[in-house]
């Protein structure tokens, strides 16, 4: 399943992500629960959803004044339907496995490449969901049926948070969180690359729980005639913290002071506002 580690990655996350995060510990300004404090204080009475402060399909960030000032709804692309359906997938096939509904079936679209796509997906996730289960299992027989389900599949999918604390929208969507593993993750679609995702997850997540979480994946599918998966492990370490907060400040001064910062110098292909912004 896609958020389940293979044997080479739990042995980097083990003997190297683990003890670089010992060795070179989160500062204590920077853990999620100082949100009161600067410098994750936040001086705007702005809300701004998760994806605005992480995207950055923008570099001039024209996106959030679009979108937070004047109120525009973006054209949705067909990366943005795929991606939205895959995210479904994967969490509805998370959600059906820890029924033990092996055998359920994923949901159709008007469109066969979202379809192909997500069928490639929800299979995956439900045979993998399958297999730990069973091999759970087997390994624990006096175990309850849902202690094994909560062990062999240790994911909450789409947990829904209240990221107010840190000026984020107070309906915050994480895409996986392992609780076993203290592991927050980020699932992408396509050759999307960055970490600010999972830094904004873990920083709400430790505003709200005050947890430390060190640890982020961000998990990047690929379609064609198969599914390929890659996996990027890291640190959530104080450079990445910083680089979140400093996303959230300036985006939220566009919003604050409704400032148009004009159009970028690189259009990203994916802009959902390519039409209007002239």
């Amino acid at each position: 399943m896609v958020y389940y580690l293979n044997e080479v990655e739990l042995k980097y996350l083990t003997l190297n992500l683990r003890p670089a995060s010992r060795l070179n510990p989160v500062p204590e300004e920077l853990r999620g629960w100082n949100w009161h404090s600067p410098p994750l204080k936040h001086y705007y009475d702005v809300k701004l959803p998760m994806y605005l402060i992480c995207g950055n399909y923008c570099s001039s960030g024209r996106d959030v004044y679009f979108t937070m000032v004047e109120k525009v709804k973006g054209e949705e692309l067909f990366p943005l339907s795929l991606g939205k359906a895959v995210h479904n997938a994967v969490a509805g096939a998370i959600r059906e496995a820890k029924k033990l509904n092996f055998d359920a079936k994923p949901f159709e679209c008007g469109d066969e490449r979202v379809n192909k796509a997500v069928k490639l997906v929800w299979d995956y996730t439900i045979t993998a969901c399958k297999s730990a289960f069973l091999k759970a299992r087997a390994e624990q027989p006096y175990a309850s049926e849902e202690d094994v389900v909560l062990t062999s599949m240790p994911f909450l999918v789409e947990h829904r948070l209240d990221g107010s604390l840190l000026g984020c929208s107070d309906i915050i969507a994480v895409d996986c969180y392992d609780y076993l593993h203290n592991i927050v993750f980020d699932l992408k679609v396509g050759e999307v690359k960055g970490r600010m995702y999972t830094t904004g997850y873990a920083l709400v997540m430790e505003s709200i729980y005050e947890t430390p979480i060190d640890i982020g994946c961000v998990v990047t599918l690929n379609f064609g005639d198969s599914l390929t998966i890659k996996k990027d492990l890291h640190y959530i370490d104080a450079n990445l913290r910083s680089r979140w907060i400093e996303e959230r400040d300036g985006k939220a001064e566009i919003v604050f002071k409704e400032l148009d910062p004009g159009k970028a110098e690189n259009c990203s292909k994916f802009c959902l506002f390519k039409d209007l912004c002239l």
